[in-house]
């Protein structure tokens, strides 16, 4: 029977191959891969737990628009977006031809001007010296006037005496009646001196009175007196001032035709094109300083319990993965974006869809290179949460 079972032609069962080890490695490298996808994941799960990542940012700065104060037509522009700028800087210059003639006339007008009042401050001097050499030679007349009354004061005394002692003389018969009248005539000729010299001195007075006026006697004066040129003077010296005063407006008028830069930075963009004609606040170009850029994150309103001025950011800008760059919160808002939309949302059927709002953070640029960030690049912010959940 052994014999017969032995040779019906079944074959006995016999166990299969082994696995080889490459069927082995195979198995070992998808469980090396689960675990390091399930670690990774519960790496990556257990950082967005501790830690506030937000790709909604971008570099941000304070762009300056340089517009020109005057209208006009634009006669010198050659900046590029890029192009460096200094304070100071000129940015563009109007055709200012009529506006620098205007100036000339203005400055001839303040020269002729300064002439005039020179002229007559010299008219003054010559006034002044024309009034005293009057006034002294007047008063000099009075005093000759006022010795000649003196001296016929004094001869009239002399005669008086004379006459008294003739009389008696006369009446006793020792003096001729030939010469009492003599003496009597000479009594009456001393006392006409005195009245003639009086007057002169009166009159000489009114001469000097007359001249400290100006007003001489037989030689007018050729000027007029000093306290009119001066209020001449005085006249001239205030137009002189309004005159200045429209060169200053002109001189500020003319500066405003040629554009600065207000501050050192870089053309960010331009508006205009040689030989345009500007209206009186027209965008030429708007700059920026890149010393003066920070990040804005604008942060899910859910998160920002989580952030602390003065927090520690980690920054990776979309233009430069390979660049580390870091600052810190500066500033959090204190209202949402939303609130300040150019359209603001309507709800006039009253449906309403509660919608996650974002807070804007302000965050500083604190490591990396400056230079190689420009407004508007987009960034993707890490920050370590301040509280735990």
């Amino acid at each position: 029977m052994a014999n017969d079972n032995n040779n019906d032609g079944s074959t006995p069962n016999q166990a299969g191959p082994a696995p080889g080890p490459w069927k082995m490695g195979r198995l070992l490298l998808l469980v090396l891969l689960v675990v390091a996808g399930i670690a990774w994941v519960g790496q990556w799960l257990w950082y967005r737990h501790t830690h506030v990542v937000e790709d909604y940012a971008s570099v941000t700065t304070d762009l300056v628009t340089v517009s020109s104060r005057l209208p006009g037509r634009l006669e010198s522009f050659s900046l590029e977006n890029g192009d460096p700028l200094e304070q100071g800087q000129t940015v563009a210059r109007l055709y200012s031809q009529p506006e620098e003639l205007e100036l000339a006339q203005r400055r001839a007008r303040v020269a002729r001007m300064e002439a005039r009042l020179a002229f007559e401050q010299r008219q003054i001097q010559q006034s002044q010296k024309q009034l005293t050499g009057g006034i002294a030679n007047a008063r000099q007349q009075l005093k000759t006037a006022e010795a000649d009354l003196k001296v016929a004061e004094v001869t009239l005394e002399d005669a008086e005496q004379t006459w008294q002692r003739a009389e008696p003389l006369y009446q006793s018969g020792s003096l001729s009646k030939q010469q009492r009248d003599r003496n009597y005539y000479d009594l009456m000729s001393a006392r006409a001196r005195v009245e003639t010299a009086r007057q002169q001195v009166a009159l000489r007075q009114s001469e000097l009175d007359n001249a400290e006026m100006g007003l001489f006697t037989g030689s007018p004066m050729t000027l007029p007196t000093p306290e009119l040129l001066e209020a001449q003077n005085a006249i001239t010296l205030e137009e002189l001032e309004e005159a200045r005063a429209d060169v200053r407006k002109q001189e500020s008028l003319l500066a405003d035709m040629t554009v600065t830069s207000p501050a050192s930075g870089v053309v960010a963009r331009t508006f205009v094109e040689n030989g345009e004609y500007l209206s009186a606040g027209q965008p030429i170009l708007m700059m920026y300083e890149p010393d003066n850029i920070w990040i804005e994150a604008r942060v899910k309103e859910t998160d920002v319990r989580k952030l602390a001025a003065g927090q520690e950011v980690k920054i990776r800008v979309d233009a430069w993965p390979d660049r580390d760059f870091s600052g810190r919160i500066e500033v959090i808002g204190r209202s949402a974006t939303s609130q300040f939309a150019l359209i603001p949302s309507s709800n006039p059927s009253g449906n309403f869809t509660k919608i996650t709002q974002r807070i804007p953070v302000r965050i500083s640029v604190e490591e990396g290179d400056r230079n190689l960030l420009s407004p508007g690049m987009m960034v993707v912010v890490s920050i370590a949460s301040s509280t735990a959940d």
